[in-house]
């Protein structure tokens, strides 16, 4: 029978080996789930990726490309009983947040308007605010007073391309 200063030994090392699993399952775990910046290219190159909303009777698309800070991409919002608005975007990510001037068709008339989504996980939030016309756009009167509270939220979709 082994002594107690063996058996005493024997439970650290296992103490031990617990603990470093726990912890490293534990930042695997987080390193997954933080993750909130948007792949950023290689210089000189794009990245492109698409995003999608839908409910029984509203939709919305975007596809994104990135080449270094710029962002552009298609736009589309389908929502019920009001006209289709298909347009681009061209703007820049400040932090996890992608703020863009939307230049879109709407019952056949151009319009130019600010939009912004905030990037949560893998998914984009619109977000509303108060705006105003400006240099023939709408845009917001204070971006830092954004609401990201919308139920409006893009998740990730393979794009079609």
């Amino acid at each position: 029978m082994p002594d107690k200063s063996t058996i005493k030994t024997n439970m650290k090392k296992v103490l031990l080996i617990v603990i470093a699993t726990v912890n490293i399952l534990a930042s695997c775990n987080n390193n997954s789930t933080q993750t909130t910046d948007v792949e950023k290219p290689a210089p000189g190159k794009q990245v492109n990726h698409c995003y999608d909303f839908s409910s029984n009777k509203d939709s919305v698309f975007m596809e994104m490309n990135i080449t270094g800070d710029l962002v552009t991409g298609d736009l589309t919002y389908k929502l019920f009983q009001k006209d289709l608005n298909k347009g681009t975007f061209q703007g820049k990510m400040r932090g996890d947040t992608l703020i863009a001037d939307y230049k879109f068709m709407s019952e056949g008339t151009e319009s130019v308007r600010e939009v912004a989504f905030l990037k949560r996980g893998n998914d984009f939030v619109e977000g509303y605010g108060d705006a105003e016309e400006k240099n023939g756009k709408m845009i917001f009167k204070n971006t830092s007073s954004i609401n990201y509270n919308s139920i409006i939220i893009l998740k990730p979709v393979q794009c079609d391309k």
